[in-house]
């Protein structure tokens, strides 16, 4: 276990050295179209057929613009999101500008996701979708309004039939849905597309909801259940945030101990990617710390993306294990892992506190 903690160390800090910032979370706009009651961002509410026009801080020539600056610090793919990215009348133009460059995908709700709006997208170029599910219909339609489980069902079919290349569930995992996740993995795997999961942490309109929050326990059978899946589906069609249980994965270990391939990110497991391969980009063009959006590093309508990367002390502070504290920086598996930054800001204020949601005891 020594030469396996000093082995992946050195291997970590090669691959933050040539890190680059490859996946951006873009928000396009705060407004909503659902008034989700566990919403991250906490989306201003658009009602479904209102009338009162949305007023979105970028206008379209300044989203392509910065489509450009994080293109040129080599950003691979742009995850398009919100609020609900389709709200944008211009997302078709956005998605086909974007696809020119580098690959172009979204989170959606799926609202509003019939056969022609799929097409069109697909034909602008998108390569990636995800629709949030939250659960099987009764669970879902709570959280979100009803009737809108079927549009996520419809949308996922839609997206397909117009081959999108990638159609992806993804399910934000909570108490209150934990007992139908295997029911989603078999839905997803049902209609074809892929399944991930992320975890609930009471943030934005879910705050003060900490009683939504997975156990350790729940988290820890989450993780086994998933990790059974991907043995059965493949890990091309079911992921998830694979932190803890990397330790139980020997194929993973033997990977990344392995002196003949690279530490890049598709050789090397660093386990929670923000700031190391990832950030996102607020609806006013802000750059924030991965998906930690109270922590602002960058304008991107003033500031380059290559120096912000390259810059930023919270990005800087992210990429050194050396700065985890308690249980995540005596962890052995501290340079595979890290625990999730994120949980840790969420409940203690410190980003490189030791993750709070951890089951491993060893």
């Amino acid at each position: 276990m020594n030469d396996f903690v000093e082995i992946t160390r050195e291997k970590y800090y090669r691959a933050v050295k040539k890190a680059k910032p490859l996946f951006a979370w873009f928000s396009l706009t705060d407004a909503c179209n659902l008034d989700c009651k566990y919403c991250f961002v906490d989306a201003a509410y658009h009602p479904p057929g209102s009338t009162e026009p949305i007023q979105d801080p970028l206008d379209t020539k300044t989203v392509c613009d910065i489509i450009d600056n994080v293109y040129q610090a080599d950003t691979e793919i742009v995850m398009f999101a919100g609020g609900e990215p389709t709200l944008r009348e211009d997302l078709i133009d956005i998605v086909r500008y974007t696809s020119t460059r580098m690959s172009a995908a979204m989170n959606t709700n799926g609202y509003v996701c019939d056969e022609s709006y799929c097409s069109d997208l697909a034909k602008a170029g998108l390569s990636q979708v995800k629709i949030s599910i939250d659960g099987i219909e009764k669970n879902h339609d709570w959280n979100r309004g009803e009737g809108s489980f079927q549009r996520v069902v419809d949308a996922a079919k839609n997206f397909k039939k117009a081959g999108i290349p990638k159609v992806v569930l993804i399910l934000t995992l909570s108490s209150l849905n934990y007992d139908e996740l295997s029911e989603v993995v078999d839905l997803s795997m049902g209609l074809g597309v892929d399944f991930t999961m992320v975890e609930f942490l009471p943030l934005g309109k879910a705050s003060e909801r900490k009683e939504w929050t997975l156990s350790k326990e729940q988290l820890e059978r989450a993780q086994r259940v998933l990790f059974d899946a991907q043995k059965r589906f493949g890990w091309q069609r079911v992921a998830f945030e694979n932190r803890y249980i990397v330790g139980d994965d020997e194929h993973c270990k033997g990977v990344c101990m392995d002196p003949n391939r690279q530490a890049n990110f598709y050789d090397f497991c660093v386990g929670c990617i923000s700031g190391l391969y990832s950030f996102c980009i607020l609806a006013c063009g802000k750059v924030v710390a991965g998906d930690i959006m109270s922590i602002v590093v960058g304008d991107l309508k003033q500031e380059r993306m290559k120096d912000i990367w390259k810059n930023a002390e919270v990005f800087q502070m992210l990429r050194n294990r050396e700065n985890l504290k308690g249980k995540c920086g005596e962890c052995r598996y501290r340079y595979v892992c890290g625990g999730c930054r994120r949980r840790a800001y969420a409940y203690t204020g410190d980003l490189m506190a030791a993750d709070p949601g951890c089951w491993r005891n060893d």
